[in-house]
């Protein structure tokens, strides 16, 4: 029976929900070592949006990313750059622990980013933490290959727990599902979960 809300993941979701973190998502030009951040969305745990931006990326939007997201160049063509949003966006994230649906690929392409432009990575990537795998190691199906715990779309783990947010491959939509997501685990096993399992 799933999920098997393994405690220790609840409890590590209750030690990082004391230090309020808030939420990102990014949509980008691709996935490549040289694609780039094009939207990024930053949300708290009450739902209210920090930072939202679309950025006029010095390479084109391929048909495939548009594809995903719907992004298109006339949408981007009176956006910011990327340099010129960053201070605004340096300040959300500041000091805060921020999470992420696929930690590992979004802070590559933010840093991949950061970097097409010389800035500097002014934060310890220890405040960046994964939803996507919390919620593996709460869900608790074994992967494949028997190893690691399986990963799971972000859609699917939202309406496998309920949660009436659509997965609509914007920014903002996308780090309020997470940040809802991560709510939930923190929070299981409060008596308004327990009477749903």
């Amino acid at each position: 029976m799933y999920p098997l809300a393994n405690p220790k993941v609840i409890q590590r979701a209750q030690q990082i929900l004391a230090y309020d973190p808030i939420f990102i998502d990014t949509e980008t030009t691709g996935i490549s070592p040289e694609d780039v951040v094009i939207e990024i969305g930053v949300v708290n745990l009450a739902g209210e949006i920090l930072f939202e931006s679309l950025f006029k990326p010095a390479i084109p939007i391929p048909p495939e990313a548009k594809a995903v997201h719907g992004i298109t160049e006339a949408m981007v063509a009176d956006a910011p750059s990327w340099k010129d949003a960053w201070d605004d966006l340096r300040v959300v994230l500041e000091g805060r622990m921020v999470g992420m649906y696929n930690a590992e690929f979004d802070l590559r392409m933010i840093k991949q980013t950061h970097n097409r432009y010389w800035l500097d990575w002014p934060f310890d990537d220890r405040r960046f933490f994964c939803v996507m795998k919390l919620y593996a190691a709460f869900y608790g199906q074994i992967g494949s290959y028997g190893r690691d715990y399986r990963y799971h779309k972000l859609e699917t783990a939202g309406a496998a727990c309920g949660i009436p947010l659509p997965n609509a491959h914007r920014a903002v939509a996308d780090a309020l599902l997470t940040g809802a997501l991560f709510k939930y685990i923190a929070e299981y096993g409060s008596s308004n979960k327990r009477s749903g399992s």
